[in-house]
């Protein structure tokens, strides 16, 4: 019986092993990355989801990092049927980033004392828009009522923002987080819809994160400022 050719055996071996071990590899980054041609010759990697979220709590409200207080400590009412109240003009800033979602957090009362939700409400809409009026929260679009000794606070996520309109019926429902995308600057109009002398909006602020336009992955150079803030509601 003559010898086996070892040597030769191995050496087949070892390019099967190496040539596998390639194929296995291409597999894997292949699958990672899906890889497509542009048409230029060139690849790229594709556009991926946005995977930033905003759940509806107040445990991811106060672990969003960008916050800003665009109105506090104001006398506003709607007494003897003049609604009372502020435009607050928005800036924005880092416009290569998209806010994607947020929240709205308001606190309100009159009198010291937290506001009577059946006849009292919240007033905010965008100016020279119908996007928003009489704000009316409601716990099945996420959001969360709280009252306390001497206000009531309420948190609701932008991409809820339940509203009465004008009309006042039905109950709308918009998502203000694109509206900060649009321009430079948006100015809201704000006050406390109540029939009182002494109505006042303790806090009012909007928490919201970002995307880059060009990746939808998370971005912190957005952001949002208070430029100014004038008396009088814009009919």
């Amino acid at each position: 019986m003559s010898e086996l050719p070892y040597k030769e055996i191995l050496k087949t071996l070892g390019i099967f092993a190496l040539g596998f071990a390639i194929i296995v590899s291409v597999a894997q980054i292949t699958g990672k990355l899906f890889l497509e041609d542009t048409g230029g010759g060139s690849v790229v990697e594709p556009t991926l989801p946005a995977i930033v979220e905003c759940p509806a709590d107040l445990v991811a409200f106060a672990s969003t990092s960008k916050k800003v207080d665009i109105l506090a400590d104001k006398i506003s009412n709607g007494y003897q049927g003049e609604l009372k109240g502020y435009r607050v003009v928005l800036e924005r800033k880092g416009l290569t980033a998209d806010v994607v979602c947020g929240y709205l957090l308001y606190q309100v009362s009159f009198g010291k004392k937290p506001i009577e939700l059946n006849n009292m409400l919240f007033y905010m809409r965008p100016t020279n828009s119908e996007l928003g009026g009489h704000i009316i929260p409601d716990d099945a679009k996420g959001a969360i009522i709280d009252t306390f000794s001497d206000r009531t606070q309420v948190l609701m996520p932008l991409s809820s923002i339940t509203y009465d309109g004008i009309e006042k019926n039905p109950i709308k429902e918009i998502d203000w987080a694109p509206l900060f995308n649009l321009g430079k600057t948006i100015e809201f109009q704000v006050a406390l819809s109540a029939a009182v002398p002494d109505g006042y909006v303790n806090r009012v602020q909007l928490a919201y994160k970002c995307v880059n336009k060009e990746t939808r992955r998370p971005d912190d150079t957005c952001e949002i400022t208070v430029k100014e803030v004038l008396n009088g509601l814009q009919p």
